[in-house]
């Protein structure tokens, strides 16, 4: 028999429920617990709060219990406006409590300085904690970490020099659950566009996404120092042509922000080396997928897709990926696309990550190679 993995649930809510529902199917998991943060969740099991039924596993808003447990590793999913300091305070204390951590929402790229760097703990501490309880920490999802870090670098293998690395994303937010990231309006749906602007927290919050995406890019390509690396952003506000009403009864009447367009640029000296944009909008008639792209037309859009542009020498590498969903397995599962790749990037990073000496993990994009075991076991491996 395979190694049985013991695993924790740090906020089971979208992403952290649909890790859940997954575990449990898993035969390499065992589901130990769950840390909740609203009492009335307390007590409840954890099956029940992610829509399988009962499993017996009871989940707590108490840290201490967590930190108790007997557990290979914690699965972090915070919202993003616990992400800093608090967040890292927690982190510290599982990890010197000798449980692994995987997380989708931050440590993509814990070297990679921010806005927040002043009021956080050092990298170092993070290091220190994973030494002091022989643990590993990990950051992963599907952006960053699979379009970019996996996907973007594995085409820029194909050329012999890479000058710039573009990703678009373009994500139709108009089915999205009326609670998410806070509610629509929180993420500046419905707003004055001339409100947006690259001083709004929905911007400053992407540096500590698409910051640390940038710096992976820099290390991945040229081998850079975090601290050579310069990321600006921006945010802008597109109006609706048509009026759109979410499920929970949000409006966005024309003329108000209906598209989110966020952009981070990488920069290395002079050297503008990467571009990530953030294409967000609410339903079809109001689609917004980004300027210049090099494949403007299309046979009915698909409501999650990305654009990754190599620049380089001896070519210009493009490729689309686009995400469409399947109505009646994201019912059942009651996950979107997006958030199941997240599960899976978790799921298959468990085992490294299980195994790792203490650190902090990355991605590794370049190649790995294995003996071909099938060549002695007739084809059956």
């Amino acid at each position: 028999m395979g190694t049985t993995y013991r695993m924790v649930i740090w906020g089971p809510g979208e992403v952290g429920g649909a890790v859940a529902r997954a575990a449990h199917h898993s035969p390499d998991v065992e589901l130990v617990g769950a840390k909740v943060f609203s009492g009335r969740k307390h007590g409840a099991d954890l099956g029940d709060l992610v829509g399988m039924g009962p499993i017996g596993v009871t989940a707590t808003t108490s840290a201490e219990e967590i930190l108790a447990l007997d557990a290979d590793c914690v699965v972090v999913t915070p919202r993003a406006d616990v992400l800093g300091e608090s967040l890292d305070r927690d982190v510290i204390a599982l990890l010197e409590s000798g449980k692994n951590v995987i997380s989708t929402a931050s440590y993509h790229n814990a070297a990679m300085p921010n806005w927040l760097s002043a009021t956080r703990p050092p990298p170092s501490r993070l290091l220190e904690a994973c030494r002091t309880g022989n643990a590993t920490l990990h950051g992963t999802g599907v952006h960053p970490t699979f379009m970019v870090e996996r996907v973007a670098m594995t085409m820029a293998r194909a050329l012999t020099d890479v000058t710039h690395v573009r990703c678009v994303e373009a994500v139709d937010f108009g089915a999205a659950r009326g609670d998410m990231w806070g509610g629509l309006r929180r993420i500046g749906f419905g707003s004055d566009p001339a409100d947006l602007t690259a001083g709004k927290p929905l911007a400053l919050f992407g540096d500590l996404y698409y910051g640390d995406l940038t710096g992976n890019v820099a290390h991945h390509l040229f081998g850079a120092r975090m601290d050579e690396v310069r990321v600006v952003h921006d945010l802008r506000g597109i109006p609706a042509k048509e009026v759109f009403t979410a499920a929970s009864g949000f409006v966005v009447e024309p003329g108000r922000t209906a598209a989110i367009h966020l952009t981070h640029r990488g920069y290395l000296g002079d050297h503008h080396f990467f571009t990530n944009e953030e294409c967000w909008y609410l339903g079809a008639a109001n689609a917004y997928r980004g300027d210049d792209l090099p494949y403007p037309d299309r046979d009915g859009p698909s409501p999650i897709d990305y654009t990754l542009e190599i620049t380089g020498d001896p070519s210009v590498l493009r490729t689309r990926l686009t995400f469409d969903p399947n109505p009646a397995a994201v019912n059942a599962a009651r996950t979107n696309p997006v958030t199941g790749g997240s599960v899976r990037a978790i799921l298959d990073a468990l085992p490294a990550v299980c195994a790792a000496g203490p650190g902090i993990l990355i991605d590794d994009p370049r190649p790995h190679y294995v003996h071909d075991e099938r060549v002695l076991s007739g084809g059956k491996a």
